[in-house]
């Protein structure tokens, strides 16, 4: 096997800096600093590019440790200068959410939270649930920590608001007959052309005060409608509006008020430990707390709780589309008024950054604080656990390094069809499923596990050398002795061998009446065992046990591509509608070759010479 060849680092890094730092222009813009494989570690903004950057490279007594650290890593940075230090700003947060530099403070929670958007662009607006915004002239409501949450509040909505729950596209044209949901007087059926835009624009208008949390101005506008009809002496529209006050104020009830004022506020706190920050978000609406966030932050680079703020509100707020008109923090940043002004000229309205020292804004900052502070106990209480588990780990297996980053392998096929390989990441004991990779074998035809071990971890660990991207701590392969074996020539051919360490894991023999696994290591020929309720054997099954599935959801979805498409995927006249129906009907791709043409041309669609091609095409 070819050894694979690493790209040398620059010969005169100390040199190059030099006239690097020469060559600064004094201009807003951004800087990214890397390493001698060009893999980033830190992405910063600044006024000046000029004096920001080089006061990295003065005097560092005053630096923070792991300042010191990263900074003697870097040996080239690139500039990015824009017009003003705003767009540097935005540049900024874009960046770092794109790449991810190690030493940046990084917003661990990049989920996309559901949100509920109301087509207010169309004729008769409907609801739905998105996790993305678009500008698309919809209007958007959110972001909610759980999709039940949502589900539950639309469900809310369509019991107390005749809003319609169809997809379809309307034009003010009726396209059927009302549906059941018209007869029982929970839509106004604009599909059959039963209500006008503007009497149904009002209707819709009500859920935009219901989703804004404004419940005290819809409960009047409610009341007036239920007094109206009374008056009128329509007692059974009366005692609807009466039915949906009811359900809006159960709603009110289950709020906390925070405040009498009606004002839109995001409170936001952190505290800071062992290289992670905990950022606790609380959404006050109309003066009521209707949602509460927590955020994991990992912060290399130890900043204070000030400088996480600060890069905690750039990426939270830079995709964030439902704006408050203040933001309380728990600590004072840097360029606040800069940050104003971006979030001021994204919301179009003014938004103010307060750090409160009194009152009840300082009381919802300390609430807060306190969340913050018992996340983070928390969250360490089980990273300690994860710790002692990965500890016992390279205790039992002699393991040269400490197990961080573990990595599992598996193999999926069926008699040498469809091969896949999958990879799966694990750092401090939990699967980080965003790192996971899956891999269709190119090189290996037939039967031959080791060859395709071969190409998978080749591939892998050859991309990561060359992009400089850092390697795992250990490898584990779902196999035995041969599987070992064949990993450790891979380790070996990238000169990986002692930077890496690997282990196999293999159903095992049966053990005080139980059967358990065997872990192999290299250079010993009997397997490593475990005590019965260890826990870091219990790590490792989950590794076997993640790649396996994780190999096998990707062998059936390749394998289910290929039932599909063969042989029916030539056939001139045979489209995707027409393979799914034939599927659909006969049940197999067995039941289509015993097909007659006769029983083929009973299909909707299939006419003589079509059914004589498929059935040409399936016996062959």
């Amino acid at each position: 096997m070819a050894r694979h060849s690493r790209r040398k680092v620059d010969v005169n890094p100390k040199d190059r800096l030099k006239d690097i730092l020469d060559q600064i222009p004094k201009r807003p813009g951004i800087y990214i600093m890397k390493d001698g494989k060009g893999g980033m570690l830190y992405i910063g903004k600044a006024k000046s590019l000029f004096h920001r950057v080089r006061s990295y490279f003065a005097d560092a007594v005053d630096h923070a440790p792991r300042t010191r650290i990263f900074v003697r890593k870097v040996k080239d940075i690139k500039f990015l200068t824009t017009r003003t230090e705003q767009e540097a700003l935005i540049l900024e947060s874009n960046f770092i959410k794109k790449h991810q530099p190690r030493y940046n403070v990084l917003l661990k929670d990049d989920k996309h939270y559901p949100y509920i958007r109301m087509t207010t662009q169309e004729i008769y607006p409907r609801l739905e649930v998105v996790r993305r915004i678009k500008k698309d002239g919809a209007a958007y409501f959110g972001p909610y920590t759980m999709v039940r949450e949502v589900r539950e509040t639309i469900r809310l909505i369509y019991k107390i608001f005749p809003l319609r729950q169809s997809n379809d596209e309307l034009d003010g044209n009726p396209k059927r007959r009302p549906c059941l949901n018209y007869q029982m007087k929970r839509c106004l059926a604009p599909c059959a052309g039963q209500v006008t835009p503007e009497d149904y624009a009002k209707v819709v208008n009500d859920v935009i005060l219901f989703l804004k949390g404004q419940n005290t101005q819809l409960v009047k506008s409610l009341k007036q409608k239920m007094d109206d009809a009374s008056d009128h002496q329509h007692y059974e529209e009366a005692a609807v509006y009466r039915d949906k006050i009811e359900a809006v104020n159960t709603v009110v009830d289950k709020q906390k008020i925070v405040s009498t004022s009606q004002v839109n506020q995001d409170v936001i706190a952190c505290t800071i430990d062992r290289g992670w920050s905990m950022v606790q978000l609380l959404v006050v609406r109309n003066g009521k707390m209707i949602a509460e966030k927590i955020y994991k932050m990992k912060n290399l680079n130890q900043e204070d709780a000030s400088e996480t703020l600060a890069s905690f509100l750039k990426q939270y707020y830079a995709d964030e589309p439902v704006l408050p008109s203040a933001i309380l923090l728990s600590h004072a940043i840097e360029d606040t008024e800069l940050i104003e002004q971006w979030l001021t000229e994204k919301k179009r309205s003014k938004v103010r950054l307060e750090v409160p020292q009194k009152g009840k804004k300082h009381g919802l900052v300390t609430m807060a604080e306190e969340n913050a502070r018992f996340a983070m106990r928390t969250e360490l209480d089980k990273e300690d656990v994860a710790t002692r588990s990965l500890e016992e780990l390279q205790e039992t297996l002699s393991l040269k390094n400490f197990p961080r980053v573990i990595e599992g392998f598996d193999i999926s096929n069926i008699s040498g069809t469809s091969a896949v390989g999958s990879m799966v990441y694990f750092e401090t004991g939990k699967a980080e499923k965003a790192k996971y990779r899956r891999f269709k074998i190119k090189t290996v035809a037939g039967i031959d596990d080791y060859a395709m071990i071969t190409e998978v971890m080749t591939r892998r660990y050859a991309r990561l050398l060359d992009e400089g991207k850092p390697l795992p701590d250990l490898v584990l392969i779902d196999g035995g002795k041969g599987h070992l074996n064949t990993g450790y020539k891979v380790l070996q051919s990238l000169e990986l061998e002692g930077r890496i360490d690997l282990a196999c894991i293999a159903k095992g023999k049966f053990r005080s009446n139980l059967e358990t696994d065997e872990v192999f290591l290299v250079g010993k020929k009997d397997p490593v065992w475990f005590r019965d309720n260890s826990p870091s054997r219990f790590l490792l099954q989950r590794v076997r046990d993640e790649a396996h599935r994780f190999a096998i959801d990707y062998h059936r979805k390749l394998r289910g591509k290929g039932a599909l498409a063969s042989p029916l995927e030539g056939v001139p006249g045979i489209g995707k509608k027409r393979r799914l129906m034939l599927l659909k009907h006969f049940g197999s791709l067995e039941n289509i070759k015993n097909a007659s043409v006769e029983e083929l041309l009973a299909l909707p669609g299939i006419t003589q010479p079509i059914a004589e091609k498929i059935n040409k095409a399936v016996t062959v």
